[in-house]
């Protein structure tokens, strides 16, 4: 069973066990969609047309698959090490075999990183159409957000460190270090507003 179709009971269930499935990345992932549902939530209240709140939805799609993705993600790099190491030619497949499984172990968290980051740039900019009646849900919604952003970053981490690329290493930590700023300039502006 796919743990998007778990009940929400089954889940925190799940998240307690010691399988360590669902993950940290599979949780930030939630968060994120969380976050897009709540602001479309405080945005129908608003009286907010359904085009609008059909912006958030592509992103809370595609959240919703990371949190059985980001779960799975992390797979290849535990195969990768079962991988035979008796000859040089043995070592240098498992070597690179490690190292793809790492970077889709990058991959899914960083994603995750980009449309939670994309939820709270659309969350700034529809602060005027967002109603004061709920307003303490657009506030929570961006917390959500940005713990998603903030959650997939650790996993990105994590799995960065064992990547020995440093070229595409330094690249994926540029495009953190931007995902990051953008996020935290529109929580704050959600935040202040």
């Amino acid at each position: 069973m796919k743990l998007i179709d778990l009940s929400l009971n089954q889940y925190i269930e799940k998240a307690m066990d010691k399988t360590s499935v669902p993950g940290g990345g599979s949780v930030a992932a939630l968060c994120g969609a969380l976050s897009a549902s709540l602001a479309v939530m405080v945005l129908r209240l608003s009286g907010v047309d359904d085009i609008i709140c059909d912006l958030y939805d592509v992103h809370s799609e595609f959240l919703k698959e990371n949190i059985d993705k980001d779960s799975s993600s992390f797979d290849d790099v535990l195969k990768a090490f079962k991988l035979p190491k008796d000859t040089e030619k043995d070592i240098k497949i498992r070597s690179d075999a490690i190292q793809k499984g790492y970077i889709k172990a990058i991959d899914v968290p960083l994603s995750t990183m980009e449309e939670s980051g994309k939820i709270l740039s659309l969350m700034a900019e529809h602060l005027p159409l967002m109603g004061e009646e709920a307003f303490s849900d657009t506030l929570i919604a961006s917390d959500l957000a940005r713990s998603a952003v903030r959650g997939a970053a650790h996993t990105v981490r994590l799995n960065l460190a064992s990547l020995r690329d440093e070229e595409l290493k330094a690249s994926y930590e540029k495009r953190m270090a931007q995902i990051e700023g953008n996020a935290e300039k529109h929580f704050r502006m959600i935040q202040n507003y």
